[in-house]
C-alpha cells in the first residue's frame, strides 16, 4: 500500500516536534511548524516494519470491509503516534474519505468525551454536552458511511476503558490504540472489554538507534533550519544525548537553533549542544506535566514537597492530597508506571520497598558528620 501512495518508508518516522514558533528565530529557523508535536513528515524513518505491520491490519476497508483493531506499544518518542498517523494517511490517500478521528485520551479520557470527539470527527456530528452514551452511540451508528478508523493515544490514560467495548459494538469501526505498556493498560479491563480485544494486532517499538535519530534530525534540519545552519557531528551528539528519544532528539534540535538564533549566528555551533539538549529536556518535562491527570499530578507535587517516599507513604500523603483518591493497587499499576515512563520519576529499591524520587533531583544521601 504504501508504495502506490508514493510515501517513502524510510527507517523511519518521528512522531513528534515541539513548540511552534514559526520564522521566529529567523537566522537560523525557516519553518518552526517542523518541530510541532503534531507534524507528521513525508517519510517514515526507521519504522518499516511498524508502517507495515498497521497498514495490513487497516488492509481490509481497501475492500470495504472493517479493519483489524490494533495496539502499538512502546516508551515515549518512538514515533509510535506518527506511525499510526502516517498509516492512516496512507489509506485515505488509497481510499478517499475514509472516516478517520483521532482522539488523545490524555485530554478526553472520560467515556462520553471519547464518544463527543469520535462523533465530531467520524460523522460529522455535534451533539450537545447533555447527550447520553446511548445517543452518541446510535448517531455514530446510525451516520457512519462505510468502514471508518479511529486513533486512541494514551489509551492506558482512559478512566472509563468500556468506550472500547462500545467502539467495538458499533459496526465498521476499528481502532488504532497507542500505549506504553501492555500490562499497564489491561490492568484494569472487565472481561468483556479484555475478550473483545484480545485478538487485536500488537506493534512493539524499541527506542531508535543514534543513526535513526541523526536521519531524523538531519530530515527535520533540511525542512525547518536554514541553509547549511547545522552540520552532521552535531546532529549525532544531539541523537547520542537523547537516548533513542526522537521527541526529545527533535525539542534538543529545535532548542539549539533557537540558542544560536539568539547569539545572532546562522550555524548551530557544537558548544551550545549539551545546553540545548538538557534545557530541552526541561520544556518537554514541563510541557509533561502539564498534562498529568488529577491523581499523577497529586503525585507528582507529594514528591516535589517531599523526594524520596517509598510507596506506602507516598500513597498516604496522596490520599490526603487528592479529594477522591484511588486505590493503593490501582496507584501502583496504572499512575506511578506512566511517571515513570514519562520520565518524570525514578524508583529504586530500598530493603524490599520501592522508593520514589523525581528525575533530576540529587537524592544522595549526604554523608553524616562525625
Amino acid at each position: 500500500m504504501a508504495a502506490a501512495l508514493g510515501i517513502r518508508n524510510h527507517p523511519e518516522h518521528p512522531a513528534v516536534g515541539l513548540y511552534s514558533h514559526a520564522v521566529t528565530d529567523q537566522n537560523v529557523i525557516h519553518d518552526g511548524t517542523v518541530f510541532d508535536d503534531d507534524h507528521l513528515p513525508s517519510t517514515i524513518v526507521g519504522r518499516n516494519r511498524h508502517m507495515n505491520e498497521v497498514t495490513d491490519a487497516l488492509a481490509p476497508i481497501q475492500d470495504g470491509f472493517r479493519a483489524e483493531n490494533c495496539f502499538l506499544f512502546g516508551p515515549s518518542g518512538v514515533g509510535k503516534t506518527t506511525v499510526a498517523k502516517a498509516a492512516v494517511r496512507e489509506l485515505r490517500q488509497e481510499v478517499l474519505e475514509v472516516p478517520y478521528a483521532y482522539v488523545n485520551c490524555w485530554q478526553d479520557y472520560t467515556r462520553n468525551a471519547v464518544l463527543e470527539q469520535i462523533s465530531r470527527d467520524l460523522v460529522g456530528a455535534a451533539l450537545p454536552r447533555s447527550a447520553s452514551t446511548g445517543q452518541l452511540i446510535d448517531r455514530i451508528t446510525a451516520d457512519l458511511d462505510g468502514p471508518g478508523v479511529v486513533i486512541l493515544d494514551e489509551v492506558d490514560q482512559l478512566r472509563e476503558n468500556k468506550v472500547l467495548y462500545d467502539l467495538h459494538e458499533i459496526r465498521g469501526i476499528s481502532w488504532i490504540g497507542i500505549a506504553n505498556r501492555e500490562v499497564d493498560l489491561l490492568a484494569d479491563l472487565d472481561e468483556r472489554v479484555t475478550s473483545r480485544i484480545s485478538v487485536a494486532y500488537r506493534v512493539n517499538f524499541d527506542t531508535y538507534g543514534e543513526d535513526a535519530i541523526t536521519e531524523i534530525l538531519s530530515r527535520r534540519a533540511r525542512e525547518g533550519l536554514g541553509p547549511n545552519a547545522v552540520d552532521e557531528d552535531v546532529l549525532r551528539r544531539i541523537a547520542r544525548l537523547s537516548e533513542g528519544d526522537a521527541r526529545q532528539a527533535i525539542a534538543g534540535l529545535r532548542v539549539a537553533a533557537r540558542m544560536a538564533s539568539r547569539e545572532g549566528l546562522s550555524a548551530i555551533p557544537g558548544r551550545l549542544v549539551e545546553d540545548a539538549v538538557a534545557d530541552a529536556e526541561r520544556e518537554v518535562r514541563q510541557k509533561t506535566i502539564s498534562k498529568l491527570n488529577t491523581h499523577q499530578r497529586a503525585l507528582y507535587e507529594v514528591l516535589t514537597e517531599e523526594d524520596g517516599l517509598i510507596q506506602k507513604e507516598l500513597y498516604a500523603q496522596y490520599e490526603e492530597a487528592h479529594e477522591d483518591p484511588v486505590t493503593l493497587r490501582s496507584l501502583r499499576e496504572n499512575h506511578l508506571p506512566k511517571l515513570e515512563h514519562y520520565n518524570l520519576i525514578d524508583v529504586e529499591w530500598d530493603r524490599g520497598s520501592k522508593r520514589y524520587h523525581l528525575v533530576g533531583v540529587d537524592h544522595t544521601a549526604p554523608t553524616p558528620q562525625s
